[in-house]
Formats: structure tokens, sequence, C-alpha cells
């Protein structure tokens, strides 16, 4: 017999619960899986089933003259039909993707705004990176300017200078990052001019 990892979900509940959870699963009728999870519908069912059956254990009132199983059954089955009709309705509403009518292969379509955040990223990782290599009071200047997003009058504030002196080290520092990467990051930072 395999191992299945979602059957580790069940080894604390008590025994009559992990019957009532195979019980309601097989009542669902696994093997007819809705498209998003064609591979792993069954295992998504237990997972559920597992939750369910822990609201089930907590619930149980012996005093009402339910078995734990029946109860289990009857929370873990609502649980479980609840979750059923919200993929199954989804699932109506999706259709197959369009084929290449000469390779048959899926059409992928391109979306600008989700490689927006990937790039923006990755440009302020290019920005660290160079910053990096310049010296420690460009650095400074460089990261509260281009990292954090602070003003040119804020930073002097910090700093005790005067805001053209900032900005004329910005410019400077601007200068020395184009370089670092238009260079592949091989330059090294100038001498610090004094302000």
């Amino acid at each position: 017999m395999t191992h299945r990892p979602f059957h580790e979900l069940l080894r604390d509940l008590p025994p009559v619960l992990r019957r009532a959870v195979h019980y309601s699963v097989v009542k669902c009728r696994p093997q007819v899986a809705p498209r998003p999870y064609a591979n792993d519908w069954e295992e998504e069912l237990y997972h559920e089933a597992a939750c369910a059956a822990w609201i089930a254990y907590r619930t149980y009132d012996p005093h009402r003259g339910c078995s734990l199983f029946l109860w289990g059954v009857r929370v873990i089955g609502q649980h479980l039909k609840r979750f059923c009709d919200t993929v199954w309705t989804s699932e109506k509403h999706e259709c197959d993707m369009p084929h290449d009518e000469e390779t048959g292969e899926e059409v992928d379509f391109e979306d600008p705004a989700a490689l927006e955040p990937f790039l923006v990223c990755t440009q302020v990782c290019i920005v660290q990176a160079a910053t990096e290599r310049l010296c420690e009071q460009d650095r400074l200047i460089a990261s509260l300017y281009l990292l954090d997003g602070i003003t040119e009058a804020e930073i002097a504030a910090r700093l005790g200078v005067s805001r053209q002196a900032v900005n004329k080290r910005l410019q400077r520092i601007i200068r020395n990052i184009r370089t670092l990467l238009d260079a592949g990051g091989t330059s090294q930072c100038s001498e610090r001019q004094s302000s």
C-alpha cells in the first residue's frame, strides 16, 4: 500500500472520526474531479474533510443522543458539500484555454501588469547592488533618496548640509550608478568631492 501524505492529517483523530472522513470523501465521488484539481482532487477533499472532522470533534455533544460517527459524517458532509459546490460553480465559469491550430499547444497570453512587480523588484535589486559599490556617504544618500524615497531637503536636514549640496552630490551619485550599471558593475566609486 502506498503512503499518502494527506492521511497523516487524520493520524491524531479518533478512529471513529477517521472512518467518518473516509466515508464522507467516498460519498463525494473523488474520481470525478473538477479541472483545476484534476491531479489532486482526492487529496483536497481529504484536507477539507480532516479540517471539518476537527470541528466535529470540538463541537460534539454526547448528550444530544447522536454518535460521534454520525455527528462527524453530518459536519464533514455539510462542509464538503459547501466546498464542492463552490469549486464546481467556479469550474463552470472556466473555459478551455485556446490552442494553436497547427501545433495543438495552449496559447499563452502575456499580462504586462503581472510582470511589473518583478521588474520593479529587479530594478531595486540592481540599484541596491550598484549602491554597495559607492563610498559610505554616497551609499547613505543614494539609499535614502533612491530606495527610501526621502526628499533632498529631508536628506539635507539629516546630514546638516544645504539642499544644493545634496542635489549636486545626488547628480554625481546617479552618474556613478549609471556608469556602474553600464560597465556591468566593474567601475569603482569616484573620490568623494567636498560638499
